[in-house]
């Protein structure tokens, strides 16, 4: 077991990201349906019979504290998303689709173990904050605990900064040191001398493991222009910047085209071109973040600063700007609503080669007549030790409200909740959706994997320090300009001011 929790407490720093849940349950329903768990209970209890007067009860390695919530109900407010993220924590019943019925299984088990009945209320990403901001403030305590986006409308760190949340390190039960906890949030989000910890990350909702960034390939298209796959050269540290122009460049086709579209209004489904690769202001994100750039770093007194000041970024900044500059090459596309000029429909439709795109897109690719495949993102070049994934800036974490009153109580269930998720949720994911049901082969399979252990996260976009700047810069290299040099310099006290601000709040 100590094995399986390490490898799973791989597939947990798998960033980047989120939380929660919610009450009490009728113990004597579906016991069929929690066999499994009840034989694991009974073993355990068998063997520490001599233990008896222990208050523990032992699964595996995990200890499930004793909490009797008289069939109270645990209220978790949760995110829903219009982008086709799996994000349900809570079933009320089986559905006979493996992922659906072993998060079922997974409350059914929370519920039993603390007479508890777990109950999901969900609000649009983009009103969930509000939502929880008027709740707090106003002094309801409806909620246990809440998904709340990292950014969406504005960082999160705006609603920690009015004191909304608990620090999640006064709440003990939490055992945030474990792999069931995202280790990397963790490390990156504690902040202050009192090293104090507003929000963090599990696999209780799912839609962090669909969160991060990678790079969609057309295989049939790649062989018919000739061109190796690129998993031996990510396997070889080698799938840097330049070899993915390399490929885009390749894969931009007119095909008979007097020109590419550039726009919805000039694109129509049976237009002949072919772009090199498609995505939009999100994915050229990623090619900068995949460098292993971090817009803040921490100086030794621990100190958050911004860190992109360097010669090596602005020449990343070169790189990505000679992708994205000429037409074909790169397309920005992301009228969802289009039904076609959209760089997911694209890559699907066999319309370029390439997309840069979060893990989740894997579900509309199913249905795809080419044969695709995945890879990490581009390092900057091969003395870059590591591929790095960035993930959706929206990605929810969870936090406490401090309406809260018993935080005993919700720190046992969501620490268990995560476990169960760490143990049972994440391997059916990554094993079973993912590995057996959308990827095709077996080299992205082992992409897969490379993808999971490279997951990033920046905890200045989370705080707001380096959102202004971040997106400042990164559009204009979605557009083909780079204009680093001129947003540092215009935007550099901007930051500082806002991070000394936190830091007086929080210290």
């Amino acid at each position: 077991m100590k094995k399986r929790l390490f490898i799973l407490s791989v597939l947990s720093v798998f960033l980047i990201l989120t939380l929660i849940f919610t009450s009490c349950g009728d113990k004597n329903a579906n016991e069929n349906n929690n066999k499994n768990e009840d034989l694991k209970l009974n073993e355990t209890e068998n063997k520490n019979d001599e233990n008896s007067n222990q208050s523990e009860t032992l699964i595996d390695d995990y200890i499930f504290p004793e909490l009797n919530c008289g069939g109270d109900i645990f209220n978790l407010l949760n995110v829903t998303t219009t982008w086709d993220f799996y994000t349900v924590i809570v079933h009320e019943s089986q559905t006979g689709e493996i992922l659906d019925d072993t998060i079922y299984k997974r409350n059914l088990t929370v519920e039993e173990k603390f007479n508890v009945k777990l109950k999901e209320t969900g609000v649009l990403i983009d009103q969930i904050e509000a939502q929880i901001k008027k709740t707090i403030m106003a002094g309801d305590a409806e909620y246990d605990m809440a998904y709340c986006p990292t950014y969406c409308n504005s960082p999160i760190g705006a609603l920690i900064t009015q004191n909304l949340f608990y620090d999640l390190n006064e709440i003990p039960e939490l055992q945030l040191d474990k792999p069931w906890w995202n280790q990397a949030v963790n490390q990156e989000c504690v902040i202050g001398a009192g090293q104090k910890l507003y929000f963090t990350c599990c696999d209780i909702n799912i839609m962090n493991l669909q969160a991060p960034w990678c790079v969609y390939i057309n295989e049939d298209m790649m062989k018919n222009l000739g061109l190796d796959l690129p998993y031996n050269l990510v396997k070889a540290g080698q799938w840097t910047i330049d070899k993915f122009f390399e490929y885009a460049k390749a894969g931009a086709q007119l095909n008979g085209e007097d020109s590419f579209p550039t726009s919805m209004a000039k694109w129509t489904p049976n237009n002949a071109a072919i772009y090199g690769y498609c995505s939009y202001e999100g994915g050229t994100r990623a090619l900068v973040i995949g460098t292993g750039e971090k817009f803040i770093s921490r100086d030794s007194d621990g100190m958050p600063y911004l860190s992109i000041e360097t010669q090596r970024f602005y020449d990343i900044c070169d790189k990505i700007v000679e992708i994205t500059k000429p037409d074909g090459i790169y397309q920005n596309a992301n009228d969802y609503n289009s039904g076609g000029f959209h760089f997911e429909y694209l890559f699907r439709d066999s319309k370029c080669l390439m997309s840069v795109a979060e893990i989740k897109a894997s579900e509309t690719f199913r249905e795809m007549d080419d044969t695709f495949g995945i890879v990490p993102i581009p390092k900057y070049d091969e003395n870059q030790d590591n591929y790095y994934s960035s993930v959706a800036r929206q990605m929810p974490v969870l936090v406490v409200p401090n309406t809260v009153a018993d935080t005993q109580r919700t720190g046992i269930i969501l620490d268990a909740m995560a476990y169960l998720s760490t143990r049972d949720v994440t391997p059916v994911f990554f094993d079973v959706t993912m590995s057996q049901k959308r990827l095709r082969n077996e080299e992205s399979i082992e992409m897969l994997q490379i993808i999971k252990d490279s997951v990033i996260y920046d905890v200045g976009t989370a705080y707001g320090w380096s959102s202004d700047i971040y997106v400042s810069i990164t559009d204009a290299l979605d557009k083909g300009t780079n204009s680093a040099a001129s947003q540092i310099e215009k935007q550099r006290d901007k930051v500082e001011t806002k991070i000394e601000k936190t830091m007086e709040l929080m210290d």
